[in-house]
């Protein structure tokens, strides 16, 4: 790797675990590089109308300055932990991507995510063991020539952290300072959907949340996720999730007594 200024900022973890299936919207405020193993389960991040497969043991490197989402599935879990923070380097990019690697920098970045827990002192050392891993990744990682267009990313961004707002193309449209049809041809080109397609898919995947852990009525879940007419959520859901919103409750029901 050529000379270059590398460091690193508010350093965190998580841990996700989930059951059968989940979506996940993707994380729009202060947004931060990913670097996930993947415990039990098996995914798909979608970025840029292209698709990262991930499997159990994988390792992910989901770089700050590209918004994705993803989908996930379990049989029956989903675990995930990611160690995140801002990196800053002055002179290249990166696109999602697996990393090969041995089971040592799997098993810091599990190290990393408990000594974030424990406080100041500790974190020290998380910071330390952080960048050993970037020390070892980064030299055998795919740079990225990508050019981002940053009216779809605009989009992507306002429609994921306004979900439950009425708005249409046209105000999207509005709010990113292009025509409707610009914005149309961007979404196909870049997406291979239509604005009202990611919209629809975003607000349906929150419906399904409501439906495995709330007693909600269908009607209810209709408008909290901003459908006009129940008739209409109830098309859209079958379209997305290929089955209707009270088989798809029915289903989780029975997984969760199982």
């Amino acid at each position: 790797m050529e000379k270059a200024n590398i460091f690193v900022s508010e350093l965190s973890s998580s841990r996700h675990c989930f059951s059968k299936y989940h979506f996940c919207r993707g994380n729009n405020n202060k947004r931060k590089t990913r670097i996930g193993i993947i415990l039990k389960g098996s995914g798909t991040y979608i970025y840029l109308n292209k698709k990262l497969n991930v499997t159990e043991g994988d390792v992910v490197f989901i770089p700050e300055n590209i918004y994705c989402y993803s989908e996930w599935n379990g049989d029956p879990e989903i675990e995930v932990v990611y160690v995140s923070c801002f990196i800053h380097y002055d002179s290249f990019a990166y696109e999602p991507q697996i990393i090969l690697c041995d089971e040592s920098v799997k098993s810091d970045l599990i190290r990393i995510s408990e000594l974030l827990e424990l406080g100041y002192i500790d974190g020290l050392e998380a910071y330390s063991l952080f960048y050993n891993i970037l020390r070892q990744i980064f030299p055998q990682m795919i740079r990225s020539d990508l050019v981002l267009d940053k009216t779809l990313q605009t989009a992507m961004e306002y429609i994921t952290s306004n979900w439950n707002n009425n708005f249409s193309v046209s105000d999207l449209a509005k709010k990113c300072c292009v025509s409707e049809s610009t914005l149309y041809h961007l979404f196909q080109k870049e997406l291979g959907q239509t604005p009202i397609r990611f919209i629809n898919s975003i607000r349906i995947n929150i419906a399904m949340e409501y439906l495995e852990n709330t007693n909600y009525s269908i009607s209810t879940i209709s408008r909290m996720v901003c459908f006009n007419s129940e008739n209409h959520f109830r098309k859209t859901f079958s379209d997305v999730v290929g089955t209707t919103p009270l088989k798809f409750r029915k289903n989780r029901n029975t997984v969760a007594k199982g």
